[in-house]
């Protein structure tokens, strides 16, 4: 099975481009398809015809397979695999019944992709990167300060919103807060957000000018309206993804469920949790991907 690479769509020619894949949502819920009961599930695609544009390819897999009739469309990334291909992201607005039998067996809506998968290895990171994708659209207008690979400023910064050159990279922060009783503050991602109504930690990108602990106590504040005091938290994790280093902070305090305040648009529900809640909610797909998560267990003893 050959790897999948995402690229910018400048960076293939137009023609080289062999099909469109598409993550689509409708009335909240992503939408899969496959031909027959006995297939596992899959992102609407279809190869490019001949003089076809790519947006008409992904159009026309949509309609076909899923019954929509009314869409948006936006591109999110050029990707190699097997062909080289373009992923695109939309919000179908309207759609009919496919005929009788095929809708109850070749139509999935979910809230997370299912564990029958067609071609996991390339069905997966189409479906994360499209997440990663929403994400950026939210609060496009920030400025992050751009680091080099070692994490050292470089003096430049860059708007949110847009992709950031091979070799630069943005400082993200994930916070976990702890009580004394071994629980740890989760909040649920709103549906219009990548990993729509899956439980979280407190996360997000650092602002130009923000240091590590200060962009976690920042975004803490925003997120749930709690001020956390800055000799409670402790970095315990460090690593760098493709475009970004990220930091994992633990905090250890107390806190009131009923004074953390839901912020609109970015979360719909709030609890505590331990460990093994957790990690059960992991194993249902109703936590976000956590890819430190052994690291985190054994850094800061859980």
């Amino acid at each position: 099975m050959s790897e999948i690479t995402f690229v910018r769509q400048q960076d293939i020619p137009d023609d080289l481009l062999c099909e469109a894949v598409t993550a689509a949502r409708y009335q909240g819920k992503w939408i899969l398809c496959r031909n027959d009961a006995h297939e596992p599930w899959r992102l609407p695609g279809e190869e490019r015809k001949a003089g076809e544009k790519l947006t008409d390819t992904a159009r026309r897999a949509l309609m076909e397979k899923t019954g929509a009739l009314e869409m948006t469309l936006q591109p999110v990334s050029a990707f190699y695999a097997e062909s080289a291909g373009m992923l695109f992201f939309s919000e179908v607005t309207a759609r009919k019944r496919l005929p009788s039998g095929a809708e109850e067996s070749g139509i999935l809506l979910t809230d997370t992709l299912p564990k029958a998968l067609a071609n996991p290895d390339m069905q997966k990171p189409m479906y994360l990167k499209v997440q990663a994708w929403l994400n950026m659209q939210s609060k496009a207008d920030e400025l992050w300060d751009v680091y080099d690979v070692n994490r050292h400023r470089t003096g430049r910064t860059h708007r949110r919103g847009d992709a950031l050159p091979a070799g630069d990279y943005h400082l993200v922060v994930d916070i976990w807060i702890r009580n004394r009783a071994g629980e740890y503050l989760l909040t649920k991602r709103s549906p219009n957000k990548g990993f729509p109504n899956m439980w979280e930690m407190t996360g997000g990108s650092a602002l130009a000018g923000d240091d590590s602990l200060t962009a976690a106590m920042r975004e803490v504040r925003e997120e749930t309206g709690l001020l956390l005091r800055r000799e409670t938290g402790r970095l315990i994790w460090q690593y760098t993804r493709s475009d970004s280093h990220k930091d994992v902070w633990l905090f250890e305090e107390e806190f009131d469920l009923d004074s953390v305040v839901l912020q609109e648009g970015e979360t719909c529900d709030k609890r505590a949790a331990t460990r093994r809640e957790i990690e059960g909610l992991m194993a249902d797909g109703k936590f976000v991907p956590v890819p430190y998560w052994h690291r985190l267990v054994e850094q800061s003893a859980l």
